[in-house]
């Protein structure tokens, strides 16, 4: 039998399907090499003498990342790599992680340290990182849960490009419960920007609007259903022992036979055992339910909130303006890759490729005039504004940025370093470009458009 955990469904196979797994970033495997010469690799949950089980992660381009659970007949193994037993436990602890990702989520949110603070007649609440202070009007849970992703992609960011700067300054973020106080903020504060986020970099602050306010009666709902399940859990689950003991003892001063009290005690036992089962599954049912109307809601503005804070920890902690020259189509093709993070297990997985962006790029690349690497290269700030143009330059912006970020690894070296000197500035913007990716760009286009029309 095949289990898949993650919403792809079930299905049978008599013997290994073809390919191996997805590489899986630094997640230690264990390995099954195959008389086929084909090499598998996993978590060996089970065993016996004639089959294995081993659980692989596939990560799908643009597709959240799932479990599978495949039976391999022994006769077909040659050889198995198996990890030491801390990488095991390690491994195992990754992938139960993974299928309660929930639950982990939650704890990290709760160990979130807030403080209340008031300015100005302003209540919000505030964290203090070590990448970012964040202020927020919103209610608890909710700012617990933006923390926790924002972590999780400024981790994302360090994973693609590590730091080379200190801040000068601390960068904040500010959260509004409504679009009514972001838009009143920006007003006060004398700033003109579309959409419900930005990054102001005078005063090192990325602003997010948000409706949340709106939903927070309906979510307080679904979290006091969960309260109330939660009580009747703990109620029942101490009902139960108290009723075996007290049972017990009736039916042995009634001269009850031992096994016979044992037996209406299993009885009794599974009796509490299916009630306390069913709150188990309703109470993991109200926290999907949480957890997917707050995704609904936040969905485009945590879009526009990595977007945005990518573009202030380029900043602050790898290219600060004053001392490299970042190219406009890098600076947001990078923002545009960052802003549809995937949400797995406890990381943000940022190489699926942005659908919106892929489909455009798409589209544009098979068209009769699509727009030239020459003139994204060449293509003034102005044209990343203009209503006409703008989504199709941050398409191909985006398109060459994750080439290179995930195809290229060009973004690990010191090329990059080199591209964004001042002095490479000087260089017309193809030529800068060439010396960049080591080839003419003619021929870098060929395999560029290649690989994303293969996408």
């Amino acid at each position: 039998m095949l289990g898949c955990l993650g919403g792809t469904a079930a299905a049978q196979y008599l013997s290994v399907p073809e390919g191996p797994a997805p590489p899986i970033g630094h997640w230690d495997l264990e390995r099954l090499e195959l008389r086929d010469h084909r090499e598998l690799r996993g978590y060996i949950e089970s065993e016996d003498p004639y089959w294995l089980h081993l659980v692989q992660i596939e990560q799908p381009a643009g597709r959240p990342m799932h479990l599978v659970i495949r039976p391999i007949k022994r006769d077909l193994v040659t050889e198995i790599g198996r990890l030491e037993a801390h990488q095991r436990a390690k491994l195992r602890e990754r992938i139960e992680a993974f299928r309660n990702r929930a639950t982990i989520e939650a704890a990290r949110a709760d160990a979130v340290e807030l403080t209340l603070v008031t300015r100005a007649g302003d209540h919000f609440r505030r964290y203090r990182g070590k990448w970012f202070t964040l202020e927020s009007d919103l209610d608890e849970p909710a700012t617990r849960l933006i923390i926790v992703r924002l972590e999780q992609v400024f981790t994302a960011y360090r994973q693609v490009l590590p730091p080379r700067a200190k801040p000068t300054r601390p960068l904040t973020l500010r959260i509004f419960g409504s679009m009514d106080a972001y838009e009143d903020f920006l007003q006060r504060a004398g700033i003109r920007v579309p959409g419900p986020a930005c990054f102001v970099e005078d005063d090192n602050l990325v602003a997010a609007g948000s409706r949340m306010n709106l939903v927070a009666a309906q979510l307080a709902k679904i979290k006091a259903r969960q309260n109330q399940l939660q009580a009747q859990l703990d109620k029942l689950s101490v009902e139960l022992r108290e009723r075996l003991k007290e049972a017990g003892e009736t039916l042995r001063r009634q001269g009850v036979p031992p096994d016979q009290i044992r037996k209406l005690a299993r009885l009794e036992t599974a009796h509490l055992q299916r009630q306390i089962d069913d709150i188990e599954s309703e109470l993991k049912k109200c926290a999907r339910n949480n957890a997917q109307a707050f995704n609904r809601f936040m969905a485009d503005v945590f879009s526009r909130l990595y977007h945005e804070a990518f573009h202030a920890y380029l900043e602050n902690y790898v290219y600060p303006h004053g001392r490299f020259d970042v190219p406009r189509w890098l600076n947001e093709g990078l923002a545009v890759t960052f802003e549809r993070g995937l949400l797995e297990s406890d990381t943000l997985r940022v190489d699926a490729p942005n659908p919106a962006a892929l489909e455009q790029l798409q589209e544009d690349l098979r068209g009769d005039r699509p727009l030239s690497l020459t003139a994204l290269l060449s293509a003034p700030p102005r044209a990343f504004l203009e209503n006409d143009s703008a989504s199709l330059y941050y398409a191909h912006s985006w398109g060459v940025a994750y080439y290179l970020t995930f195809e290229r690894n060009l973004l690990a070296g010191p090329a990059l370093d080199r591209y964004v000197q001042p002095s490479a500035a000087n260089l017309p913007p193809v030529e800068r470009f060439e010396q960049f990716v080591g080839q003419p760009l003619a021929e870098f286009e060929r395999g560029w458009r290649e690989y994303v029309l293969g996408l």
